[in-house]
């Protein structure tokens, strides 16, 4: 008989993960041991390697164990490319109904940003030429300033060698010190603005939207015409940073006042 190619800790793994998913109060682990019949001793090991990992974590007041918020997440990715998890959607419907303007859902994927997802308003002027796909001039919009200003220094250069500054309108950044001064700003005031960079007589304002292990998933924005636009409406902003922490909860995000980029990325 040839010899098996299955890694046992990981087989084992897998299946403490599976029994845990079973029991939704939670665990002891002396309980998984003999419900998975794997010794004690190395059900420890086990369990501890997948807190390590972030997918499973103990809960404070039972003492029992359960699935992380990094399942969750993972959940939330295994899905058509293009889509997002349906309370995001639901949550970016949510700003429509209440503020009456078109809003958007970007992603960061793959080094981009990538618009996800469009929620028309009703009394709102959408952004000629923002489509679900689209992935450029992200320096200039409220979506890619939310995003870029939580991604690591060397990946912002990286990105900024790739899409270089252009001017679109009057009110555009011309410059990678001027933009990189303004993604500062953003980044410590926790929301970003578009003020007719991207195309005269329209603004945005824009949100970060962080995932489970605080890295940057994505942001919501909204637009509006200049005339509607008030750049002292904290109560509009407010909100937007709000339904953007409630997206950051789903995805298991655990601080729901903001996100700090992780220099060690």
């Amino acid at each position: 008989m040839g010899e098996s190619s299955t890694i046992q800790s990981l087989s084992r793994g897998l299946q403490l993960l599976d029994i845990i998913a079973q029991q939704p109060h939670g665990v002891t682990v002396k309980w998984l041991s003999v419900a998975a019949d794997i010794p004690l001793s190395t059900c420890y090991h086990l369990v501890k390697t997948l807190i390590d990992e972030g997918y499973v974590e103990k809960d404070r007041s039972t003492q029992f164990y359960k699935l992380s918020y990094k399942i969750a997440y993972l959940h939330n990715q295994l899905r058509l490319d293009g889509t997002i998890p349906d309370l995001i959607a639901r949550l970016s419907q949510e700003v429509v109904d209440r503020l009456r303007e078109t809003t958007y859902i970007a992603k960061w994927e793959h080094d981009e940003v990538i618009i996800q997802h469009i929620s028309e308003g009703n009394q709102a002027v959408k952004v000629r030429a923002l489509y679900v796909g689209y992935r450029e001039h992200a320096f200039m919009h409220a979506l890619g300033k939310a995003i870029l200003a939580h991604i690591p220094t060397h990946t912002l250069q990286h990105y900024g060698r790739m899409h270089p500054p252009e001017s679109r309108t009057p009110h555009s950044l011309k410059t990678f010190a001027d933009i990189t001064a303004e993604l500062r700003v953003t980044r410590n005031r926790g929301y970003s603005l578009d003020e007719e960079e991207w195309e005269q007589g329209v603004c945005c304002i824009g949100a970060p939207i962080f995932q489970y292990d605080g890295r940057i998933w994505g942001s919501v924005a909204i637009s509006m015409p200049r005339n509607r636009y008030d750049a002292s409406d904290l109560a509009t902003v407010r909100y937007v940073q709000h339904q953007a922490q409630a997206m950051s909860a789903h995805l298991g995000y655990p601080n729901s006042t903001g996100g700090r980029r992780l220099e060690s990325q």
